[in-house]
């Protein structure tokens, strides 16, 4: 090590320049320590994790479809076939997907198709979680009346659709309290991961659950007080208006939002407004079915030729 130069008093002496002016020492760097060193590494490591998942983000929002297509087929078995094969294709892809069922008459084709295949051994629904977008409140999954009997036994037992994938709505209670907290689990149950795929029918009004012209779009799942005209036409299922329920539980028009993607589908010609307003991008209260022209993924609208009979094409991207 080199010894450095000291006076009498044993300091170190300075370096002087040509007019005996000391020069300035330099200061030596010290080596960074192991901690340092470790900080360094770290932001590092950190800035490369950061930018993975900026740009993991940024393909994900590029990929995503958002595409808007509607499709019309000669007769209503022409479309469940082909709804059929999309859905099939959907689970073949993700397994594990999260389905929403539509519920009343214009389905019941289209369940067939998919009970037939899986009897066939071309699909299998096991690993498939199911929920649903409405029903009466105050009835039992007994009653036969009751959406969970009907979806239950119309579809999920004819296929190897497992206890603890399906998430109907509960109907049961004996108050509207037990009826909103019934809402409230359900948005909670949703919440906890979008769901996949939802298919979805629609009424001639345009209505999508018990959602009915001019109901407020922002709401998630909620209960609904039936009106006198709705009660009195849903009479003709439960036999009197005294046995027929006050109110009804459904997913709100946000919470169909919510679905990465819709299938929506339609057959008779009562339904004719509804589709032409939807494909031709004509949004109104009036219709909640048009509030999927905000949706924000892949929106397919499927109709028989009667369903479709306003819209000239018969493919047609809106």
């Amino acid at each position: 090590m080199e010894e450095k130069d000291k006076n009498q008093n044993g300091q170190e002496l300075l370096d002087v320049d040509e007019k005996g002016q000391p020069i300035p020492k330099k200061e030596e760097k010290k080596p960074a320590s192991g901690s340092e060193t470790f900080t360094h590494v770290l932001l590092i490591f950190l800035a490369c994790v950061l930018l993975g998942l900026y740009l993991k983000i940024f393909v994900f929002y590029k990929n995503v479809e958002k595409t808007k297509e509607y499709h019309k087929y000669k007769t209503a078995d022409d479309m469940n076939r082909n709804i059929g094969e999309t859905i099939i294709r959907f689970v073949k892809q993700k397994p594990k997907a999260r389905i929403g069922l539509a519920s009343g008459s214009t389905p019941e084709g289209l369940y067939k198709y998919l009970i037939n295949k899986y009897e066939k051994g071309e699909v299998s629904f096991k690993d498939v979680e199911f929920f649903s977008i409405d029903g009466f409140c105050g009835l039992s999954k007994s009653d036969k009346n009751s959406y969970h009997y009907a979806l239950t036994n119309s579809f999920l037992s004819k296929i190897d659709a497992q206890e603890k994938n399906i998430h109907l709505l509960k109907e049961e209670g004996n108050s509207i309290v037990d009826f909103e907290k019934n809402a409230e689990e359900y948005n909670a149950l949703l919440a906890e991961k979008p769901i996949d795929l939802q298919l979805l029918s629609f009424g001639e009004n345009g209505h999508i659950g018990f959602n009915e012209p001019n109901t407020d779009f922002d709401l998630l799942t909620h209960v609904v007080k039936l009106t006198d005209d709705k009660r009195k036409d849903k009479s003709k299922i439960f036999g009197s208006l005294e046995k027929t329920p006050e109110y009804a539980i459904t997913q709100g028009v946000a919470s169909v939002l919510q679905a990465k993607e819709v299938i929506a589908f339609a057959k008779g010609s009562g339904k004719a407004k509804a589709v032409n307003d939807l494909v031709n991008g004509v949004f109104t209260k009036n219709s909640p079915i048009t509030a999927l022209i905000n949706h924000n993924g892949k929106v397919t609208v499927c109709t028989d030729e009667e369903a479709g009979k306003n819209v000239k094409q018969y493919n047609k991207k809106f």
